[in-house]
């Protein structure tokens, strides 16, 4: 039966099956292009369109819980210019409030035909009166922004996040997988935002402000092109602060100059001079070719098949602790000439020189150091010395560091722990010594020799004057090499040094690329900004008695970059009295140097040389205010 009745009329019932598909075909066709005219001409982000859920970055921190880097909500404003045709009224409102002349929006609006914004990322606040305006096409998106509150303090080693809220550089970008990583509820929630892991760096922001602010003022009074520095805490390798000027703000990346936004201490590349003798010093004791008893000549210079190197002065005889007080290249040369070039090699590498430290931070630089078969004559003269070698300032660091460390050679930590929005620990940190470099007893002798370094030698303007607290130390003045000119007039000051000396509790390490003050040496530079921030974060550190150190007067400056020394010495003159050296034999520059930084005051210098005559005569006792007259000459007059 059915199938007759279906049979009476088949092309009438085929004519409606075909009429009927062809209305939902147009009406499919319609909804197809509504859509994709939606899609492409006004298309709108994803963030916009779905509702999916969006992770906020975890929050950085210091090593005592201060907010380095937060995420806060901002509202970005955006147009869909096909609606936004029909209706034009609001535009005056909308133009005041995202500070885009009313011009250029409507031009936008009537010659685009893609969605776009007006402005990203603007404060709640701001954004307000936009939340009462009845304007067709306008979208109100609110979105995760990153703020710095403390603004440049440890920029470089923060970094910054773009527009999208991705990492682009420092911990920002390294740590960017971590920031974003949210565990369901385990990380807590915010109405449907998920909260990433929080960072908590081994950056102390006390001891990072006071770095900060020594490298800005040393930057500005030896008028150098670039100031860095990187203070550890000796025994566990934690980096307490790392800092180099000029600096910028991560709340606005894009208006510092990219070399600004860079971490130097962990990717500037430089020969570091006599501060590498400390490791030098370090491969003899360790091969057993440094004996007390030897004695090196110092004629002024070394020589070896018409390569000649120079020493600030003729030493004459002296011992080797005397050879890294007077920072005599002739005798550090010397010392080291028997040891095989292999034998060095080995010892540098395993200080780490050549190498990545590994550090949780992007852009680390590799440094250089030559491989063995490549060492000619004039390399075995100079590495010893810290030419011929490059380094990062963080590597230098953590190699002197071994020596502070006992001879442990600590690995670096810049991140403490990791933990989750409720404040439970995901991941920490522990300090790792790496391996052994030098023995205690060797670590021990080197720190007492550079004690000397400071208290009678090239590094007397890092001394704080203290018999409690004693400064060990080195200074390093190298000539700036680069690949398109090679070695120039230009000059790289720089010192490292522990305190204190018997148990170093920090390391310090500060640089400032070409000085072009009055004076560029390390002694002159980079030992008295040592000095500087050493006493500022001494009271923070220090887990001792500090009654001495807040007894310390503030220190006033020079236009030279040196403190007057007025502490009380070895002599029995009075708190104020110091005992004249014996400065006959020096040259006219290390004359200077060595006077300004202990005796600040007005000299008189004659003639050219070395010193020949000094008043008053060496071992008087003299007060302040200072003033000595030299006569320099040279030795076949």
């Amino acid at each position: 039966m059915i199938d007759a009745k279906l049979n009476r009329h088949p092309r009438s019932f085929a004519l409606r099956y075909k009429f009927a598909l062809l209305i939902f075909a147009g009406l499919f066709a319609v909804l197809a292009f509504r859509a994709v005219e939606l899609a492409i001409a006004s298309p709108l982000p994803p963030s916009v369109i779905g509702e999916a859920q969006k992770v906020r970055r975890g929050v950085i921190l210091d090593a005592r819980g201060h907010e380095l880097a937060i995420s806060r909500d901002t509202v970005s404003v955006g147009i869909k210019p096909l609606e936004a045709r029909l209706q034009t009224e609001g535009v005056d409102i909308l133009a005041r409030v995202t500070n885009v002349p009313k011009n250029e929006i409507l031009e936008k609006i009537k010659t685009s035909d893609k969605f776009f914004y007006l402005r990203r990322k603007m404060p709640l606040e701001e954004a307000a009166p936009l939340r009462k305006l009845d304007l067709t096409g306008l979208v109100l998106q609110v979105e995760p922004d990153r703020y710095y509150p403390n603004k440049r303090l440890a920029s470089q080693i923060i970094g910054f996040t773009g527009l999208d809220g991705e990492g682009l550089a420092g911990v920002e970008f390294n740590q960017n997988a971590t920031l974003m990583r949210a565990a369901g509820s385990n990380s807590g929630t915010v109405g449907s935002d998920f909260i990433g892991q929080n960072i908590h760096l081994t950056i102390n922001s006390f001891v990072q402000h006071q770095l900060e602010k020594t490298l800005a003022a040393g930057l500005e009074e030896s008028v150098s092109k670039h100031a860095m520095g990187v203070i550890i805490e000796t025994q566990t390798g934690r980096i307490l602060a790392m800092a180099s000027e000029p600096d910028f703000d991560p709340n606005n990346p894009t208006k510092s100059p990219d070399l600004n936004r860079r971490n130097l201490p962990i990717s500037f590349q430089y020969e570091p001079g006599s501060t590498f003798k400390i490791l030098t010093m370090a491969a003899l004791l360790r091969e057993n070719m440094l004996r007390d008893d030897a004695d090196y000549n110092c004629p002024g210079y070394f020589e070896y098949k018409g390569r000649k190197l120079s020493c600030p002065r003729k030493h004459g005889h002296q011992n080797f602790t005397e050879v890294m007080q007077h920072s005599c290249n002739y005798g550090v040369i010397t010392a080291s000439w028997q040891l095989p070039v292999l034998k060095l090699y080995e010892n540098l590498k395993a200080f780490g020189i050549g190498a990545l430290s590994e550090i949780t931070l992007p852009g680390e630089a590799r440094g250089h150091l030559a491989n063995p078969k490549d060492w000619d004559y004039y390399l075995k003269m100079t590495v010893p010395i810290g030419h011929g070698v490059s380094v990062t300032p963080l590597q230098l660091a953590l190699a002197v560091n071994a020596i502070g460390a006992d001879g442990n050679f600590m690995a670096p930590a810049i991140i403490e722990k990791v933990t989750d929005a409720q404040g439970r620990i995901v991941d920490r940190f522990q300090p790792q010594a790496k391996y052994r470099v030098a023995s205690v007893d060797n670590a021990q002798k080197i720190r007492q020799t550079l004690r000397e370094v400071v208290k009678r030698g090239t590094g007397a303007g890092a001394d704080l004057g203290l018999k409690e607290f004693d400064v060990c130390g080195k200074t390093g003045t190298s000539v700036k090499w680069t690949k398109e000119s090679g070695y120039s007039n230009k000059y790289q000051a720089s010192f490292v040094g522990f305190f204190p000396c018997d148990k170093p509790e920090i390391t310090i390490m500060l640089m400032f690329d070409e000085p072009r003050g009055e004076f560029h040496q390390g002694a002159t530079v980079a030992a008295p900004a040592f000095r500087r921030v050493l006493r500022e974060i001494i009271p923070a550190i220090h887990v001792g008695e500090l009654r001495q150190v807040k007894a310390l007067p503030t220190p006033q400056y020079r236009s030279v970059n040196l403190n007057s020394n007025k502490n009380a010495t070895d002599t029995e003159c009075g708190a104020n009295c110091r005992t004249m050296p014996d400065f006959r034999g020096f040259s006219k520059k290390e004359l200077l140097f060595q006077v300004l930084s202990k005796f600040p005051g007005e000299h008189k210098v004659q003639g050219a040389g070395y010193v020949a005559s000094q008043v008053p005569a060496a071992g008087t006792e003299v007060n302040p205010p200072y003033s000595f007259s030299f006569t320099l000459a040279f030795p076949d007059e």
